[in-house]
C-alpha cells in the first residue's frame, strides 16, 4: 500500500519561487528504466542501488529478497544476474568497496552481509571493540575510499567508524536535540554528514574535530522528507533524496540550497519514494525508485 504524501507541503515546495544561487552542476537527462532481471523477472520495491567506476551496478531488489548484478557501460545495460543468499532476507541498502566487494544491509535484522566480488557469501560484518552501549542497531551505512565502514547506529545514537575488517576506529555521538537521523555520508576529506529528516537539517562532523554541528538551517521550505544523503564525485555538492517529494535536493558545501532536480510521478524520469542513489565517474546517476518498482538511470549533462 502506498504511503500518504503530504501534498500540501509538496505544493508549497514546488510553487515557492527559486532564488539565484551559484552554478549547479547536477543537470540530469533521463536515459532508461530498469524493471526486470536477466530472466525478465520483475523488480519489486527495490530500495538500494550501488555502482562503481568499473561498470558494476548492484540493485537491492528488496521485496524479492535478493540482489541483482548488472553491467552499465557506454550507456548500455547488460545482465541482471540474481544474487540470493539465506543470510540476506530483505536488502535495503547496498555499497561496493574498492575491490568490487558488495555489502548489503538487511532491513529485518539490521545486519550487514559481506559478499565477495563474485557475489559469494563472505560473512556478516561483526564490529569489534564497540564500547557502551555494546548493542547497536544499524539504520544505514557508507564505505569511504579507503574501505572504512561507517555505521549509523540509531540505538546508540552515534556513528561507528570501522576499518575494513570491522575494528572500531572511532565513534561520534549524534547532535543534541536532533529529530530523526536517517542517513549519513562521508566526504572526500573524511568529514561525516548526517541528515535529520524530521527537522530537515544537515549536520557535519569534521575529521579533525569529530563533533556534529549544523551545516544548514532547517530546509523545510525546499523539501518534504529527505532520507538519503550523498556527495558529488568531486565532493563539492551534497545530494539529498527527498523521499516524499520525489526529487533530488542539491546543497552547496557551505550549506546553502542550490536547487531541486526531478519530481514526483509515475512516468519515466519521475520518482515515487526514491530511497538510494549513486553516481559513477562518468556522471551516470542511478536511483532506486522504490514505489515505482524500478531503478532509473540518468546522465549528468554539464
Amino acid at each position: 500500500m502506498r504511503s500518504f504524501i503530504n501534498y500540501s507541503l509538496l505544493a508549497i515546495i514546488l510553487l515557492s519561487p527559486l532564488h539565484s544561487f551559484g552554478a549547479e552542476t547536477l543537470k540530469l537527462r533521463y536515459l532508461m528504466t530498469v524493471t526486470t532481471d536477466e530472466k525478465e523477472g520483475q523488480l519489486k520495491n527495490p530500495e538500494g542501488v550501488a555502482c562503481n567506476d568499473k561498470s558494476l551496478l548492484v540493485v537491492a531488489d528488496t521485496e524479492n529478497g535478493r540482489l541483482l548484478r548488472y553491467s552499465f557501460q557506454d550507456k548500455s545495460l547488460k545482465g541482471g544476474t540474481e544474487i540470493k543468499v539465506p543470510q540476506l532476507a530483505s536488502p535495503v541498502r547496498v555499497q561496493i568497496n574498492s575491490k568490487g566487494e558488495i555489502y548489503a544491509l538487511d532491513g529485518k535484522n539490521h545486519s550487514i552481509v559481506h559478499l565477495n566480488s563474485d557475489g559469494a557469501f563472505a560473512g556478516i560484518l561483526e564490529p569489534q571493540g564497540v564500547t557502551a552501549p555494546a548493542k547497536f542497531v544499524t539504520k544505514s551505512f557508507k564505505i569511504d575510499a579507503n574501505d572504512n565502514i561507517f555505521l549509523l547506529d540509531i540505538a546508540g545514537e552515534r556513528v561507528l567508524q570501522l576499518d575494513p575488517v570491522g575494528k572500531l576506529l572511532n565513534q561520534v555521538s549524534f547532535p543534541k536535540n536532533y529529530g530523526f537521523i536517517t542517513d549519513l555520508a562521508v566526504t572526500l576529506g573524511g568529514d561525516i554528514l548526517l541528515i535529520d529528516s524530521v527537522n530537515s537539517v544537515i549536520y557535519t562532523a569534521k575529521k579533525d574535530k569529530p563533533v556534529f554541528v549544523p551545516l544548514t538551517k532547517s530546509m523545510r521550505d525546499y523539501m518534504n522528507f529527505a532520507t538519503y544523503i550523498s556527495t558529488s564525485i568531486g565532493g563539492g555538492e551534497i545530494y539529498l533524496l527527498d523521499q516524499d517529494g520525489g526529487a533530488i535536493v542539491i546543497v552547496g558545501p557551505d550549506g546553502t540550497f542550490q536547487g531541486r532536480r526531478l519530481s514526483l510521478g509515475w512516468k519515466a524520469g519521475l520518482l515515487y519514494y526514491p530511497t538510494q542513489m549513486c553516481m559513477n565517474k562518468n556522471g551516470d546517476v542511478f536511483i532506486a525508485d522504490r514505489s515505482n518498482s524500478r531503478v532509473q538511470i540518468f546522465e549528468n549533462v554539464k
